[in-house]
This record gives C-alpha cells, structure tokens and sequence, in this order.
C-alpha cells in the first residue's frame, strides 16, 4: 500500500508546477508548442465533425498561438516579457507585448473584484516560500516557516498596485523589486484566446466538443449520448484520494457552454508540523493560504468576456477568504454573472453556489449506473450554504491524509 501511495503523491507532486508558472510541465511535439492542450475527438463545428485536415490544421494554429504566449508570458522565458518586467528598476519603462497587456488588464479587474484575494504580484513571496521553478524537485520537502521578518520584507515587494500599465502598452513599477507571475490566470486566458480563434476560423458557427489547456476546460455546446443530446456531466476529481482511494469527488452534469477550472491543494505543497503549505498564497498575510479550503470549481458561462481567465483566476481567490466570506463572494458571482462555484474542505463538506447541478458519487451512479449505486460510496457530504461554519476544523479523515503525506515525503 505504501508503494501505491507513494506512486500517486510522486504523481501530484509532479504536476505541481502548472499553477505557478504560466507554461510549466512543458511538453514539446511535433507542432512545436510546449503548453499540453486538447481538443475532444469528434469536435463539431454546425454539427459536423472537422474533418481530419482541417482538424490538424486547426490544432497548428493553436500550437502557434500558444508558443506565442508562452513567450511573452512565462516567468521562465528568457528576454519575454514577464522577464523583463521582473528585471526592470523603479520607474523605468517596459514595452510588452498584447498578450501582456490584456492580462495585466484583466488581472487588475480581477484584483479588484477579489479585494485583492487574487494577485500576479506575489512571485516575491513564492519564492520565500519555495514555491518558484528554481525549487523544481524540492517543492514537497518539510521544511520550516520562513521568518515574521522575511514575510513581513517579501510583501513589501509585492504589492500589484505599484505596476502600471500606460495606453501604448509600458510597464512601469513604483518598486523596482515587485515581480510579476500570470501562473493563476495564464491558463485560462490562453483557452480564451483558442475560443476566439474559432470564432476567426468558423464566424458563427456553432460549436460542440471541448478544449482543455491543462486544467482549464471550455466546454461547447451539448455531447451526443446514443440517441440522445445532452450536456456534459464532468468529474471533480477527490483531493484526498491517497488515503480514500477513490479518483472522484463530486460530478456537476448537465453543463453546456462553459469554461471549467478547478484549484486543488494537492499541487506543489509541502507537510510541515501536521500542517499543509501550499502553493497558494494569501496577499493580505504572505502565507499559504489557510481557511480550510482544499479544492475549488469554478464554471463560468461563455456568455462572460474572458470566461477561462475568470474561471482560471477565481477558483483561487476563494482560497484566499474566510470560508464564509468567499461562499458569499461566489454567491454574488452568480447572482450578477451565472458563475458558479463548487467548494471543498478539510472536513469532508462540499459547498455548491450558482443553480448548476453537483451530485454526489452515489447520486451520480444512480443516474449513470443503477447497478453500481448500492456498492457507491459518497466521501464528501453536501452542506448548505448557510450551515457552513465560521472556521473549519479539520477531520479525522483529514489527519490521516496528512500524516500520510508527511510519511511520505519524507521517504521521496
């Protein structure tokens, strides 16, 4: 059992990079990119499967346009754009690149609709943390807390409103240390740049399939069931499967033109004195964030500008606010956008806001599989809104999660 447990945590750990740079666990092909994204099979444009041609003619383009954004954008990438802005002094002047623009645009509509629960501007902070590339292979090691001091310094260089973007594209900084990061928003803003190059490809056409990149998804249209049409049903994969053993959480079903991202705890963390640290950090202290939160989903209608960039970013910012404060915050998300979200947390409760239908593993095999309800097992339990405590504490459940995780950490 330990082996097996130790394959599965060697597994997330290595993953764990996609959320804090924009284009890590790059993989190259054929088509010369190196961001992993997909494209489901029998994709439909009015109601017709692209052919094999156009398909991969179209799945170039998209190689190409992600290339291109990973070299303006990608905290890795030498002489692109982040990098030089992370670079430059105080005051002095950066020309960046379009996709630049457009995310710092959207990054600070988005800081400002979290109350700053998300930021790009904590990359300082990261790396105090250990959390940066260059701590690639050592993210899951114990190791204790960084000083109250080097906290307190880190956040100094990290505050988002001393960048400034001017109309003719110039990065300026008022502090010459802040340095930027677009690893929680540069997923989704690269499957908004794909849907809109479909919609360059195809004017109004009507589309049906989906498109991942990384853990981002948009889901188009309805899927074909047999006889009938329907929308999709997708899994919420179980943060907590190394000691459950089960892959699945939770199921949303019926979703129909949508972008999908879901931000877990399971990706670059460490264990350190019975406590995860993870890789998400809260802007108003410099540490991991610590609500009790340990996966969210987001669901964003397309019908919402840059639906994956809000998805990307707003399934973290949750994590960043008092369980109650950021039911309420997604509960106004969808009162004025449709957006919905889907909460997780360390005492083996889910929340769900927004009218999107989230069935638990057994209700979910008695709609799929009848034959399989009976034996199903549901492993987190759905908790109203208004019950939801004021701190979570953590279960037992949870503990053993933990204390496996620290076992084998040590032993990787």
């Amino acid at each position: 059992m330990k082996r097996i447990f130790s394959l599965v945590l060697a597994a997330a750990m290595g993953i764990s990079a996609a959320f804090l740079t924009a284009c890590s666990q790059q993989k190259e092909n054929g088509s010369g990119y190196f961001v992993e994204f997909s494209m489901s099979e029998g994709f439909q444009v009015d109601g017709q499967v692209l052919s094999a041609s156009r398909r991969a003619a179209l799945q170039e383009k998209i190689g190409g346009l992600l290339q291109e954004i990973e070299d303006e954008v990608s905290v890795e990438k030498e002489g692109g754009d982040v990098a030089r802005i992370n670079a430059a002094g105080q005051n002095e002047q950066v020309f960046v690149g379009q996709h630049t623009q457009e995310l710092l645009r959207q990054s600070q509509t988005l800081y400002d609709l979290t109350g700053g629960a998300f930021s790009p501007a904590l990359y300082t902070v990261s790396d105090l943390w250990g959390f940066t590339p260059r701590f690639a292979g050592r993210y899951s090691q114990s190791r204790e807390e960084p000083s109250a001091e080097a906290i307190e310094q880190a956040l100094a260089l990290s505050d988002f409103s001393d960048i400034s973007l001017s109309e003719n594209g110039e990065v300026s900084k008022k502090t010459g240390g802040v340095q930027l990061d677009f690893g929680g928003i540069a997923k989704g803003y690269m499957s908004d740049r794909i849907f809109s190059l479909l919609q360059t490809e195809y004017p109004e056409g009507q589309f049906d399939g989906t498109i991942s990149v990384m853990s981002n998804s948009l889901l188009f249209g309805m899927v074909e069931d047999g006889d009938t049409v329907r929308g999709y049903n997708m899994r919420i994969d179980n943060p907590r499967k190394l000691t459950t053993g089960v892959s699945e959480a939770l199921f949303a079903v019926g979703l129909s033109d949508v972008a999908v991202s879901t931000s877990a705890d399971t990706y670059r963390f460490y264990v350190y004195g019975g406590t995860i640290y993870k890789h998400i950090l809260d802007a108003s202290t410099g540490r991991p964030s610590d609500n009790g939160v340990i996966s969210i989903t987001t669901i964003v209608p397309l019908s919402v500008p840059y639906a994956g960039t809000w998805a990307d970013a707003l399934s973290t910012a949750g994590f960043c606010m008092p369980l109650r404060g950021a039911l309420v915050f997604y509960d106004t998300l969808f009162e004025e956008y449709g957006i919905g979200a889907v909460v997780l947390t360390s005492d083996f409760r889910y929340y769900v806001t927004g009218n999107f239908t989230v069935l638990n593993r057994k209700d979910y095999a008695a709609l799929t599989k009848p034959e399989l309800e009976e034996s199903t097992e549901n492993i987190f339990t759905f908790t109203p809104l208004e019950e939801a405590p004021e701190t979570v504490i953590a279960c037992e459940q949870e503990q053993e999660y933990i204390r496996a995780v620290a076992e084998l950490t040590e032993q990787l």
